[in-house]
């Protein structure tokens, strides 16, 4: 427990210390009301996957499962719970992960999905400015 709350805490400092950095990526914050359910999860037994959807105006929605045979398997459930709770409560942000076990994997993941979708995004504008050139490349001839 003391490891989770240390890891929320330490989270937050990073979060703060970060927002001075230029390319600065947005991490909600925990909820309290979503601290408390940690509580709850710190005690499951191994193989537990905590997630999170937190929107801008600071509704959430979460979900987590435990002993399963697989991460994999933990995490798949824990996304459902979590989506159901979404659709319920309408909430529209992402669900990222939160904790693996006991190790609070939440701004990596955030962080992770900001730089997919930025490399997506390239990739986009680099296949249109493609298209665009082989169209008036086409035209000049």
């Amino acid at each position: 427990m003391k490891t989770l709350i240390k890891s929320i805490m330490v989270g937050l400092v990073v979060v703060v210390v970060a927002g001075c950095a230029s390319d600065v990526v947005y991490v909600p914050q925990l909820p309290m009301a979503a601290q408390k359910k940690l509580l709850a999860y710190e005690k499951l037994p191994p193989n537990k996957v905590f997630v999170i959807a937190i929107d801008p105006g600071g509704h959430y929605a979460y979900g987590f499962d435990s002993g399963k045979a697989t991460l994999k398997e933990a995490a798949k459930i824990a996304t459902l719970k979590c989506d159901k709770q979404r659709d319920t409560y309408g909430v529209a942000s992402k669900t990222y992960i939160y904790a693996i076990n006991d190790k609070v994997v939440y701004r990596d993941m955030i962080k992770a999905s900001v730089e997919r979708d930025k490399q997506e995004a390239q990739q986009k504008k680099a296949a249109k400015d493609a298209e665009q050139a082989a169209k008036a490349e086409q035209a000049a001839m």
